[in-house]
């Protein structure tokens, strides 16, 4: 972050990140629109603090951390049930330091959601911090993410994880919206085409793309079965695979039924294989991140990077992951039901135009 801040105190740009400029560098980017360069350079602050939380999580940070004033100091810290309070720093790496600096950039955010409420033009005076002053609003996120990790652990850490597992079912949730509107825009493009132009062709594309999708479905599951249950154990786990392979081949079903296909003509399999591919992929997500599981590779992996949903356990007051678990698992439910309405809906809503 240093360096960060090294670059910007450049003379050459003090003009440009404290004024009203959207751009860091003004004579680069002259005929540029403000609310394109805008939105880029809040995309970079995004991809920056997501690396900055992934080399958070390294335990080689903790040396670093030691040698600022005051951060293991006595007192500093809450103590754990199994941690004195000034053994070392190592509570504030992991996924601690993550919760700190997304906690920053929430305030960050949140106070530009409240500052830009109904501003509809970049005329509006407001839009002139919005789009520029870039310096004083680094500066200002830096300042909130050290301060953050001066906020003592214990309930700020437990209200924090309820506030991140609400959020990431939100998050979820409006992906499901765009993954089934994104299903179904991209089978009408495509038999839009194939009615057009070569219908071979774009037939052939159909099928393959469909049959891609359902094998990969199939080996997701395969490997689901090798790698997450056992013939004597892991209940919870066949139930999971299980009930979502039957919801699967209910909802293809569904897709292709004369009375949906009477109503929705252009309804398909590829919708159905995406979403199926989909509901597998967040079985595996929620079944990887189970307390007491089995090591695989893939498990192993995912412990090592889905840190917004997965709290070390090391650390963690929380002795349970299932609140993640239910959270994805009932996401695939949720995508499903999702699917289904889009089917139904025009059977129902018989007044409504779905076209």
């Amino acid at each position: 972050m240093g360096a960060v801040l090294g670059v910007f105190s450049l003379a050459s740009w003090v003009p440009c990140l404290c004024g009203g400029a959207s751009c860091l560098l003004c004579s680069c980017c002259p005929n540029s629109r403000n609310s394109t360069l805008t939105r880029l350079i809040y995309a970079f602050i995004l991809l920056l603090t997501t690396l900055v939380s992934c080399i958070m999580l390294r335990e080689e940070m903790e040396p670093h951390l030691k040698k600022i004033p005051g951060f293991c100091d006595r007192g500093f810290q809450i103590s754990m049930t199994d941690r004195k309070t000034d053994e070392d720093c190592d509570v504030l790496v992991g996924y601690k330091a993550v919760y700190r600096i997304n906690f920053a950039l929430a305030i960050f955010f949140f106070i530009f959601f409240l500052l830009m409420l109904k501003v509809k033009t970049s005329k509006d005076p407001r839009a002139a911090v919005h789009n520029g002053f870039w310096f004083f609003k680094i500066a200002a996120l830096i300042g909130i993410m050290v301060g953050a990790f001066y906020i003592p652990g214990g309930s700020f850490t437990t209200a924090w994880f309820t506030v991140g597992m609400a959020g990431a079912a939100f998050f979820i949730l409006i992906q499901l919206v765009l993954l089934v509107d994104g299903a179904h825009s991209w089978n009408e493009i495509w038999v839009n085409r194939m009615e057009e132009g070569n219908p071979r062709l774009w037939y052939a594309a159909l099928l393959s793309a469909t049959s891609l999708f359902y094998i990969l479905s199939v080996i997701f599951v395969g490997l689901l079965y090798t790698y997450y249950t056992k013939p004597d154990g892991c209940t919870e786990n066949k139930f999971f695979i299980s009930i979502n392979l039957i919801l699967c081949v209910v909802v293809s079903i569904i897709s292709v039924h004369p009375k949906i296909q009477e109503h929705q003509p252009r309804s398909g399999l590829l919708q159905s294989s995406v979403i199926t591919l989909y509901t597998m992929y967040l079985t595996w997500s929620a079944m990887s991140n189970e307390p007491g599981k089995q090591m695989s590779i893939a498990q192993s992996f995912d412990e090592k990077n889905s840190f917004f949903l997965s709290p070390d356990a090391k650390f963690q007051n929380m002795t349970s992951k299932w609140p993640a678990v239910w959270v994805k698992i009932s996401s695939s439910w949720v995508c499903l039901l999702l699917y289904v309405w889009t089917l139904v809906a025009p059977l129902i809503l018989t007044n409504r135009d779905f076209s």
